[in-house]
């Protein structure tokens, strides 16, 4: 552990992520990067355990779900994974503090710890490359949007000033008033 690495690679290799999305851009604007360095954890309930950070930054572009219109959406995803050596140990649940328990103290304080690291089985053969893939598809939203539509923009100031609304009475009123002709 300790050891850092780096590097870029074409989102269109990336064939989960872009399966369903539109033509991906070529050169600098379609590469993703990506650095990874492991570590000890050095305190609290991560002491001794083998982590991994993975930084993943990209450019795919997706359609938005309001316009359908294509446009870029910015990832810059940070993770920390804690290693686990088998499938058995991903369920295995250390006592990692009680939300309920006023005695545990967190690494924040709070009673329990909130930022745990999400715990995947490594192994001298571990997919970092898959691992990057993942980071990717869970930082596209399952719906994709524009904050604003570039559409509703220029819809906006093409229409006309809205009139303003007729004032109907209130069916309250109507209601008043045959209550008073007995």
């Amino acid at each position: 552990m300790g050891k850092e690495a780096q590097g870029t690679i074409p989102l269109v290799r990336l064939t989960r992520v872009v399966d369903g999305l539109p033509e991906q851009p070529q050169g600098d604007a379609g590469l993703v990067t990506w650095s990874v360095r492991g570590e000890m954890g050095k305190s609290g309930l991560l002491m001794g355990r083998p982590l991994l950070h993975i930084h993943v930054q990209a450019n795919p572009v997706l359609i938005c779900q309001r316009c359908n219109e294509p446009f870029v959406y910015p990832i810059d995803s940070e993770v920390l994974l804690q290693l686990v050596k088998s499938e058995a140990d991903l369920d295995d649940d250390v006592s990692y503090g009680d939300p309920s328990s006023e005695d545990d103290e967190g690494e924040e304080g709070n009673g329990f710890v909130s930022n745990l690291p999400e715990k995947v089985v490594g192994s001298h053969h571990f997919d970092l490359l898959a691992q990057i893939e993942d980071e990717l598809i869970l930082s596209v939203p399952y719906v994709p949007k524009h904050d604003v539509c570039p559409g509703a923009l220029a819809k906006v100031s093409e229409a006309p000033p809205e009139e303003p609304a007729v004032k109907r009475p209130s069916p309250f009123a109507v209601l008043e008033q045959l209550k008073h002709k007995d």
